[in-house]
């Protein structure tokens, strides 16, 4: 209280220097993502990933990301399972994370946790679930649950989820879909913003081809870059919203004993589901390999082995023995 203070000495004690470098080194991680070519959902995440980090080794443990050593990353990855209560799945995200920020911003400190973390497998021990594939018949029970609700979108969503499963397209890929990349005539789609970035071309069937011009009909906006599929303020349609509401007749077909408690049916499992359907049909590995745009065939390869598939195999043995 005795001592002067000026204006000048109070906004320096304001000055966070650590949040400053914090946000420099995320901005510098976030510049070196954009320009590999990733999507900004992605990029976002990882951002928001990194702070995490960041935060925990300069506000916690008074370091910095060049004096990080073993005995940091133990701590940090235990501070996400114990404190922040993190599953595996995600801890795993975080040190893949973590290998690809100190490659690209070339600190070599993380190489021999990075290394031992490897030798001693400490990240792939858990085996990661993935969603279950639907079948037709449980997908038709979801849309007749849907058409039966109330609300203004039931048509644009049954009508999304029929070319979901038409096309094996991820939610992204048809919630980005605008009327230049649509033959509405033809019921040919072509997809220019994809997890690959490889342009590829799916098509739809008659029956969801007729459902889709139905309802547009309805819609007003109809220019080049227009969405086909809208939110109630004419922006892309909201995938988090409908992914709920599909979650949650999934969940009232398990109350009702339609679907097995332990099936794990999300928006993706359309995707799953119809490369299960087009390999039953017969068609060739290399061609859902292509259909669905996977980099590699081993990606495919994991279809013809599914669950799903392994049951109606020995379905079709039961029946002969």
């Amino acid at each position: 209280m005795i001592l002067i203070k000026s204006k000048s000495d109070e906004s320096e004690e304001k000055i966070d220097y650590k949040k400053l470098e914090i946000d420099k080194i995320d901005k510098e991680f976030t510049i070196q993502r954009r320009f590999d070519g990733l999507k900004e959902r992605t990029i976002k995440n990882d951002s928001q990933r990194l702070k995490v980090y960041l935060n925990y080794i300069y506000y916690t443990l008074n370091k910095t990301v060049d004096t990080t050593d073993n005995k940091d990353y133990v701590a940090f990855f235990n501070h996400l399972r114990h404190d922040r209560k993190c599953k595996d799945t995600t801890i795993n995200k975080y040190f893949k994370l973590l290998t690809v920020f100190y490659r690209i911003m070339k600190y070599k400190n993380f190489n021999d946790f990075l290394v031992e973390s490897k030798e001693r497998k400490r990240f792939t021990k858990h085996e990661i679930r993935h969603y279950d594939a639907i079948d037709e018949e449980t997908l038709n029970m979801i849309l007749e649950k849907l058409i039966g609700m109330k609300g203004s979108t039931k048509i644009r969503d049954a009508t999304f989820l029929r070319l979901l499963w038409d096309t094996g397209c991820r939610v992204s890929e048809v919630a980005e879909l605008t009327y230049s990349a649509c033959d509405l005539k033809k019921g040919v789609f072509k997809l220019t913003n994809t997890k690959t970035k490889r342009e590829r071309t799916v098509v739809c069937s008659k029956e969801t081809l007729k459902l889709l011009n139905y309802y547009l009909q309805h819609q007003g906006d109809q220019g080049p870059d227009d969405y086909l599929f809208k939110s109630a303020y004419d922006g892309i349609i909201n995938k988090r919203q409908l992914g709920e509401k599909f979650v949650g007749i999934v969940n009232e077909l398990k109350r009702e004993g339609s679907v097995p408690e332990n099936k794990w049916l999300v928006l993706h499992s359309l995707r799953h589901g119809r490369a299960v359907n087009l390999l039953d049909k017969g068609v060739p590995l290399d061609v859902v390999k292509e259909y669905l745009g996977h980099t590699s065939i081993e990606t495919t390869m994991i279809y013809s082995h599914s669950t799903e598939r392994k049951n109606k195999m020995l379905d079709k043995i039961s029946k002969i023995l």
